[in-house]
């Protein structure tokens, strides 16, 4: 069989997007997936496009993210003729609610600076914020409502970027396991499975929280998981479909259900739901939004997301080996930031010029020259 030009470590949303990416500019592409790891973050997400839930004005990355959002308002229909996957797009905003004066003038100026810098939000009186989403407890002052966020389907979106990526001719390997990155002198010659080993001219790590127990690999990669537990209820017929963030945590309308999380746990490689992580995502569902109140938990599940140091993700080459890439530590925003980062990486891979200031996600401001 011919060596791939590129072999792509890691089956998730970030490996998908880099495969798609690099099929359609035409390389010879591989991708490895070990198949549904308990606690993989693809399959564990809410799925929301939210840059500015937790923005500050100086993040380094923040006009990224929000062109990562605006991709996907052209990515979907595209997908949905590429391969007929919808991958349930909503641009219908988030709210950020406020429950007290102090909270109201912080949500007031993030609405504010946004704005200044040329980004859509606007500020919901409590009058407004009941017509928008009512099941909210009635003590909540206002939110302010980022007009053009929203939320994909997570799985919708990885079964599409993968199904485009083969029908571009991406050789996906499924149930196979890198346990070892192969080096001859100072490149990267492949990597190793239980089957045996796979030739590459060069190789992606994408392999999320998993990315830094990949031995063989020049230097250790600074990814860690972090543990989200989640928890869904039932959403009532007559309640209006909503993303709200509040009290510490979010719930999101998807189909019939109330996706709500989460947790943020230093727990190693533990996926396990815990009775505590549940208590806690349930509290905060009952004081966000009392209409949710009661509600039996139907289903319970946690996510080990890729977490770095600075909490941004690196994406690009390695400081020293030429033909070795990283696509890893999209922490709480891999879905976001997934096809981004494919397209990055497929242009940086082709030598195209790449528009975005690429220093914040740099994977050598990890490490030393030395």
């Amino acid at each position: 069989m011919a060596v791939p030009e590129i072999l792509i470590v890691g089956g998730g949303i970030v490996g998908a997007a880099c495969a798609r990416a690099l099929a359609h500019r035409g390389v010879s592409a591989t991708l490895i997936d070990a198949g549904p790891e308990p606690g993989a973050a693809t399959f564990a997400a809410a799925g929301m496009l939210a840059p500015f839930a937790e923005a500050v004005p100086e993040d380094p990355i923040l006009s990224l993210s929000v062109r990562a959002r605006d991709l996907y308002y052209d990515l979907g229909p595209v997908l949905k003729q590429e391969t007929g996957t919808d991958i349930r797009l909503r641009t219908d905003g988030i709210l950020q609610v406020a429950f007290t004066e102090e909270e109201v003038a912080h949500t007031k100026n993030e609405a504010a600076w946004q704005r200044q810098s040329g980004f859509a939000a606007d500020w919901l009186t409590q009058e407004e914020l009941r017509q928008a989403a009512p099941g909210i407890a009635p003590d909540a002052l206002g939110a302010a409502l980022a007009t053009e966020d929203g939320a994909l389907d997570p799985i919708a979106l990885h079964t599409a970027l993968l199904d485009s990526a083969e029908a571009r001719g991406t050789r996906v390997i499924r149930g196979e396991r890198v346990e070892e990155v192969i080096m001859d002198q100072e490149v990267v010659a492949g990597a190793r499975t239980a089957a045996g080993l796979h030739r590459c001219g060069a190789l992606v790590v994408a392999a999320g929280a998993w990315s830094g127990r990949l031995k063989g690999l020049p230097r250790p990669v600074s990814v860690e998981p972090i543990r989200g537990q989640m928890i869904a209820l039932d959403w009532p017929d007559d309640e209006p479909p909503a993303i709200v963030y509040g009290c510490g945590g979010y719930v999101l309308h998807r189909g019939d259900e109330a996706i709500a999380g989460s947790t943020m746990e230093h727990a190693g490689f533990d996926a396990s739901v815990t009775e505590e992580g549940v208590r806690r995502i349930h509290h905060m569902v009952d004081r966000l939004y009392p209409r949710l109140a009661g509600a039996p938990v139907s289903r319970s599940w946690a996510g080990l997301r890729p977490g770095t140091p600075d909490g941004r993700p690196m994406v690009g080459p390695d400081p020293s080996i030429a033909n070795l890439w990283y696509a890893t530590g999209h922490g709480r925003n891999g879905i976001l930031l997934a096809a981004i980062t494919g397209e990055i990486l497929a242009q940086l891979y082709t030598g195209e010029e790449v528009e975005y200031d690429l220093a914040p996600l740099d994977p050598g401001r990890f490490w030393t020259s030395g």
